[in-house]
């Protein structure tokens, strides 16, 4: 088992510091980041994009030799962190001894703390994980995303108990999107705004999925129906076919009955 801690900072601080740390390659322009790091511990590439309304994007590829956990700072309360999990599965907790929960593929959590407690992520050994980030600092968010929506995401995520965490099904809208992000080849500004575009257009389905009870409830019952019905046709199909296979053997059967006699 590892221990590992990370110092909270600005997104080159970090970067620098993994750099630092484990002997990465380290490649940064246009607040764009794209980290490689190699060792006997740890083989990671990690990709990052900041915006000045305080919204930075991460996307995380990695794979430990050993079990870790990893201790990050605090967050601010004014912090609101979107994390998705596309590939294998990986432990999260406040506090070393808090409560763990697993985000997993195709699961999504929303995670905010108004306490002074280290964020930790507990990761398996020879597990190939891959997640998305997006945090969202709304202390620093400006009038360049419209005012209703820093308003909701404010009170639809801020507005809760003081170490809050939200876990379920990732929204497939979401995972088009994330898909749309990581596929940007586009280099410079245009890049740059068209991450910034799909990003946003993420965060308010993040709002929308998680304003009102009633319709979260609604779309859960929708995927469960959507899902037994699906189900339901697999085993009438498998009931067509069966019952042909059966009719079709007993003619068959009859006719060489009468053939041979």
């Amino acid at each position: 088992m590892k221990n590992m801690y990370l110092n909270t900072g600005t997104i080159n601080e970090v970067f620098s510091g993994l750099e630092t740390s484990f002997n990465g390659v380290l490649n940064s322009s246009d607040n764009e980041f794209k980290l490689a790091l190699n060792t006997d511990l740890i083989k990671a590439n990690i990709e990052a994009v900041t915006f000045i309304n305080g919204i930075t994007s991460i996307q995380v590829n990695l794979m430990f030799s050993d079990d870790v956990t990893l201790s990050m700072e605090s967050l601010s309360a004014t912090s609101i962190v979107f994390a998705y999990c596309t590939e294998g599965s990986f432990k999260h907790s406040f506090g070393i001894s808090g409560h763990q929960s697993t985000l997993r593929k195709h699961l999504s959590t929303v995670v905010t703390s108004k306490r002074s407690i280290n964020t930790i992520l507990h990761f398996k050994k020879d597990t190939a994980v891959q997640f998305s980030i997006i945090k969202v600092e709304t202390a620093n968010l400006s009038n360049t995303i419209n005012d209703p929506l820093i308003s909701n995401l404010k009170k639809t995520f801020l507005d809760k108990q003081p170490n809050y965490s939200y876990q379920g099904i990732q929204n497939m809208r979401i995972a088009e999107k994330l898909q749309q992000l990581i596929a940007v080849s586009e280099h410079g500004m245009v890049g740059h705004i068209m991450k910034k575009e799909i990003i946003q257009s993420i965060i308010a389905m993040e709002v929308d999925d998680n304003t009102d009870t009633i319709i979260r409830m609604s779309r859960a019952i929708k995927r469960s129906t959507l899902h037994k019905i699906n189900e339901l046709k697999k085993i009438s199909g498998l009931i067509k076919q069966y019952t042909f296979d059966a009719v079709y053997s007993k003619v068959i059967n009859s006719k060489n009955r009468i053939f041979i006699k």
